[in-house]
C-alpha cells in the first residue's frame, strides 16, 4: 500500500476517534484526553464544527445506532492516576439548525471504554467499562479493580439518565474494548484475559460472559486475516505493553490459540483498528513510546506481516474510513498533538 499524509488539525493530547453519519453529512469526530473540545471533520479532513468546547477527558466516542443526530462520549477521564473521579458518559445531540446540546446520562468514575449493543429483541444496551474502581493519590495504583456495567437505553438520551447494573466485577486493568460491527457482542480485555459479552435476547434472558483468551491483554481487535473463514483475535499485551500477537479460533467453539507473535517489542502499544483496506482484511496498530509508529498488520504469503505507515508521531487511536472510492486512515497522534489523515492507495 501507499500512504499520503496530511495534518488536518492541532489538538493537544488528541485521543478519541468516532465516526458520525449525520443527517447533513458523513463525518468523523475527535476528542482530547485533557481539557479541550470534541471537533467534527468531513471525511476528507475539512473541519466542520465543534461538538463541544469541553470539558475533555474523552476516551471513547460512539454514534447512537438508529440516530443521525446523536453521539455518546466519555467525559472528564483526565488520567487513570487519580484524575477520573468525576468521569461519566455524555450524550451530544445535534439540532436541525446545527447547534449541539449535551446531557450527562450517567456518572461513572474511571469509565474508560464503552459501546452500544443490540439484543436479539432490538433492545439497545450500553456496556461501559471502568479501568479501576478508585485511586489513591499515587501513580499506577491498582488496589481497587474496575468493573463492567450495563444499562438499557431508551429513546430520549438527550434528556434522560440511565440506570447502571454491574455485569462483572474485579476487572483488573480493564482497558481494551472491541464492538462487533453488527453490535451483537463486545470483547473486553483485562489483566485476566479477553472476555466476550453478549446482551440478553429478551427480558427473560441474561447477559452471557465467556472467557476466550487467558493472557493479560491491553487491547484487542478481530478479523479473518488469513481468509480461512474463522476469526483471529489480535492482542496487545500486557497492560500498555509491548507485545503484538494473533490468536486463531480453534476447531472447538470459543477456543483460541496463539499462532503468531511479533518478535520486535514495541513500547506502549495502544492504537488499534481492524477491518478491510482495499479489499484486504488487516489491522492498523500504533504505539505511543519508542518508535511511536503507525503500521498495518496483514497476512500474505503464508505469514503475518507488518507495513509501516508513519513514524515518530505517537498515535493513541486510529480508524479507517471509506469515502466513495477513497480509503483514509485517521490517526489521533496524542504524543505530537496532531490529527492526521492518510490517503491509502494500492
Amino acid at each position: 500500500m501507499q500512504y499520503s499524509k496530511k495534518v488536518i488539525a492541532s489538538m493537544p493530547k488528541a485521543y478519541a476517534i468516532g465516526t458520525f453519519d449525520g443527517a447533513d453529512a458523513r463525518s468523523f469526530v475527535i476528542g482530547v484526553e485533557k481539557d479541550g473540545p470534541i471537533r467534527r471533520f468531513a471525511l476528507d479532513g475539512t473541519p466542520m464544527e465543534t461538538v463541544a468546547e469541553g470539558p475533555g477527558g474523552v476516551m471513547t466516542i460512539a454514534q447512537v445506532p438508529g440516530r443521525n443526530d446523536q453521539l455518546l462520549a466519555t467525559s472528564e477521564f483526565f488520567s487513570p492516576n487519580y484524575g477520573a473521579d468525576t468521569a461519566g458518559i455524555v450524550a451530544y445531540t445535534r439540532a436541525e439548525d446545527g447547534t449541539w446540546s449535551s446531557n450527562r446520562i450517567c456518572d461513572l468514575p474511571y469509565v474508560h471504554r464503552f459501546g452500544l449493543l443490540t439484543g436479539a429483541d432490538g433492545q439497545l444496551w450500553l456496556i461501559a467499562c471502568t479501568i479501576k474502581g478508585a485511586c489513591r493519590q499515587i501513580k499506577n495504583d491498582w488496589l481497587t479493580p474496575g468493573a463492567v456495567y450495563v444499562a438499557k437505553l431508551g429513546d430520549v438520551l438527550e434528556s434522560e439518565r440511565v440506570e447502571l447494573t454491574e455485569l462483572a466485577g474485579c476487572q483488573l486493568q480493564n482497558h481494551g474494548f472491541w464492538c462487533a460491527p453488527d453490535h451483537s457482542y463486545a470483547l473486553v480485555s483485562t489483566a485476566a484475559g479477553v472476555f466476550r459479552c453478549v446482551p440478553p435476547a429478551d427480558d427473560s434472558d441474561e447477559w452471557s460472559v465467556s472467557c476466550l483468551i487467558v493472557q493479560p491483554t491491553s487491547d484487542i481487535c478481530v478479523a479473518d486475516f488469513d481468509g480461512d473463514g474463522k476469526n483471529e483475535i489480535l492482542t496487545l499485551s500486557a497492560f500498555h505493553g509491548d507485545t503484538l500477537s494473533v490468536w486463531h479460533e480453534g476447531e472447538v467453539e470459543d477456543t483460541y490459540a496463539k499462532v503468531w507473535e511479533d518478535q520486535e517489542k514495541r513500547d506502549f502499544l495502544h492504537a488499534i483498528w481492524s477491518g478491510e483496506i482495499c479489499g484486504e482484511k488487516c489491522a492498523v496498530i500504533g504505539n505511543r513510546k519508542g518508535g511511536r509508529d503507525l503500521f498495518r498488520v496483514h497476512y500474505a504469503d503464508g505469514s503475518y506481516q507488518l507495513e509501516m505507515i508513519d513514524h515518530d508521531r505517537g498515535p493513541a487511536n486510529c480508524w479507517v474510513i471509506k469515502d466513495g472510492d477513497a480509503t483514509r486512515i485517521v490517526a489521533a497522534n496524542r504524543e505530537t498533538d496532531e490529527v492526521a489523515l492518510y490517503d491509502v492507495s494500492e
